[in-house]
């Protein structure tokens, strides 16, 4: 059985420290699409970025999520994804724009029923280049995050808030065969 592993959860709540420490053990690991599309956009002056055109800049993620998804289906090794097919859906819906290709791409890539869910956490959450949200803004985000999740029959398994290595032991004594 594939062991494709989703780590999701708003903006700014640590997901990408996540995925480096679990990097830094030896598994292999997907980095987020959004922050791969805005800076392959930027880097050509294209318009599919949030403020230019939300809709392109969501069909891209898509796009990235489906081929991160397709690229890794069938290996037997723990993959971990930094975000992955109904994530966006949640962001279809943040930018009121038609969710339904997401939905059925979220139905047809199926990653493990058990997705992390990295929660809003103001202790570490700032602002950058890329993540322009308030909090507030992000937590209502992992909100739309949580409701996609579970509409797709995904159950989540909250992490908890402490430091980056004792997530990453959480995160693996919750895998199968350990």
């Amino acid at each position: 059985m594939p062991q494709n592993h989703l780590i999701t959860g708003p903006p700014g709540a640590g997901k990408t420290a996540l995925i480096a420490e679990l990097r830094a053990r030896g598994f292999d690991c997907v980095d987020e699409p959004a922050r791969r599309v805005l800076a392959e956009q930027r880097k050509v002056d294209g318009k599919g970025v949030l403020n230019r055109d939300p809709a392109l800049f969501t069909e891209l993620m898509l796009t990235a999520a489906v081929e991160d998804f397709q690229s890794r289906r069938d290996g037997a090794q723990p993959v971990f994804f930094d975000r992955g097919v109904p994530d966006i859906v949640a962001y279809a819906r943040l930018f009121g724009i038609d969710d339904r290709a997401a939905l059925a791409a979220s139905n047809q890539h199926r990653y493990r029923r058990e997705a992390f869910f990295a929660p809003p956490w103001s202790a570490i959450y700032c602002q950058d280049d890329e993540r322009k949200m308030t909090f507030g803004e992000a937590r209502a985000f992992g909100d739309l995050m949580r409701a996609a999740y579970r509409e797709a029959g995904y159950v989540l398994v909250e992490l908890p808030l402490a430091p980056t290595p004792l997530r990453a032991d959480f995160v693996l004594d919750q895998l199968p065969d350990r």
